[in-house]
């Protein structure tokens, strides 16, 4: 699909142009700040410079233009550069392709011009405790006294990529039967972002906690909705490719580095019949393996990315049907087991080329594996795959094994369980 435009948007070689130079940039200071535990600001202050929050805005808005593939190539060599900078993007990713489709021309139009004016989106969804995906302790509520504003109380435990938004996309409930999608300017009052993620990979990601005490939320940024219920959407399907895109790029810049490891080695101590272990077939016949799982990573990714895409122009074009989102969100959960055992296998392996010395912490080749396993761990894995067996065996709806969630917090609290 190469050249692949939509309305007249941007090219693969334009999108090359714009943003190689940035991503080489990010990868140049990539090592340091995983050292420093340096979050990247610069890096993110320079993609917005270069346009990548409004890559899939359509040009009559402001934005490039470009597609869904066009799109998931580029976050792979975001990835490759630096695997942090893709997830700290990802809720600002899934809120422009909500806002591409929804049904409200007005709130469309106007996000879509905020955002290629710059605007940043964080997520702040998850939180600790909380049985179901629709029941929250972050509550939102009416600021009463004729006042059309809203106020937001609540923590949030995983709040990937706030810290460097301009608007947080949150969760609340509003009362037993309804939730609602809040979005909140991070200079409100009463809006607090913390630093305090300490997972063992991914670790410059924002994935910090949120607070919020009684923050007044203009009354077109509160969606209410009621609890238990998903419509048509591609979102699962898309935060899921983020991360796959993710991981994908992690596995290419892992690709890179034990190759230069390898080449910059001058002594082949286990095999002296080689004096370069460039040289050496058992050295080659590894760096071949971990290639080509990096190469099916990638092409597995991309291949789920083709149905997201279809069903995508479905919803466009306005003939989507609940088949159609099942098949996207079936696409991601399918590829979402295949690439995580490449990616993760891929990453313990490069070491098998160096002895000890490639573990030292110079060359910091263990940030790999600790960050694949950490995107590894978002979503669980082994309930998507049991996803994709229950709809193949039984006939089940994705969306229909998600809300059972709810069903079933609810009995457990008639029965007081």
């Amino acid at each position: 699909m190469s050249g692949d435009t939509l309305g007249g948007g941007i090219t693969d070689t334009e999108l090359r142009e714009r943003f190689g130079p940035v991503f080489e940039k990010i990868a140049r200071g990539a090592l340091d700040r995983e050292a420093d535990r340096g979050l990247p600001y610069d890096e993110v202050k320079a993609l917005r410079g270069a346009g990548f929050g409004r890559v899939r805005v359509p040009v009559e808005f402001g934005g490039l233009g470009a597609t869904l593939p066009q799109f998931f190539r580029l976050l792979i060599a975001l990835a490759e550069a630096d695997s942090n900078l893709p997830q700290l993007w990802r809720g600002h990713i899934g809120f422009v392709e909500s806002r591409l489709v929804h049904e409200d021309r007005e709130v469309r139009e106007r996000w879509l011009r905020r955002i290629s004016e710059g605007a940043v989106v964080g997520n702040a969804q998850s939180e600790q405790g909380n049985s179901s995906f629709w029941q929250h302790a972050t509550t939102v509520r009416p600021a009463g006294s004729g006042d059309d504003d809203w106020l937001l109380s609540g923590r949030k435990f995983y709040s990937t990529g706030s810290l460097f938004a301009d608007w947080i996309q949150t969760t609340a409930t509003l009362d037993a039967e309804h939730s609602a999608d809040v979005l909140v300017p991070t200079s409100a009052p009463g809006v607090r972002r913390i630093d305090d993620w300490d997972g063992f990979g991914q670790r410059l990601a924002g994935s910090g906690t949120t607070i919020f005490e009684d923050v007044r939320i203009a009354p077109e940024d509160v969606a209410v909705h009621p609890v238990g219920q998903l419509p048509g959407t591609t979102l699962h399907a898309v935060f899921q490719l983020v991360h796959l895109a993710t991981l994908a790029g992690v596995a290419r810049a892992a690709v890179r580095d034990i190759v230069a490891f390898v080449n910059q080695r001058g002594r082949n101590l286990s095999n002296p019949l080689y004096p370069r272990p460039g040289l050496d077939p058992q050295v080659q016949q590894v760096v071949g393996r971990v290639r080509s799982k990096s190469f099916s990573a990638s092409a597995t990714t991309l291949a789920a990315v083709d149905e997201l895409d279809r069903v995508h122009r479905a919803q466009l074009a306005h003939r989507a049907t609940p088949e159609l989102f099942d098949a996207a969100d079936l696409a991601a959960f399918a590829a979402q087991t295949a690439v995580i055992e490449l990616v993760l296998d891929l990453t313990t392996e490069i070491f098998e080329v160096g002895g000890a010395s490639a573990v030292t912490e110079r060359f910091r080749l263990d940030r790999h594996w600790r960050n694949a396993r950490t995107l590894a761990s978002h979503n669980p894995v082994i309930h998507r795959q049991t996803i994709v067996g229950d709809a193949a065996l039984n006939g089940t709806s994705p969306r229909e094994w998600v809300t059972r969630t709810w069903r079933t917090a609810r009995s457990n609290e008639a029965s007081g369980r």
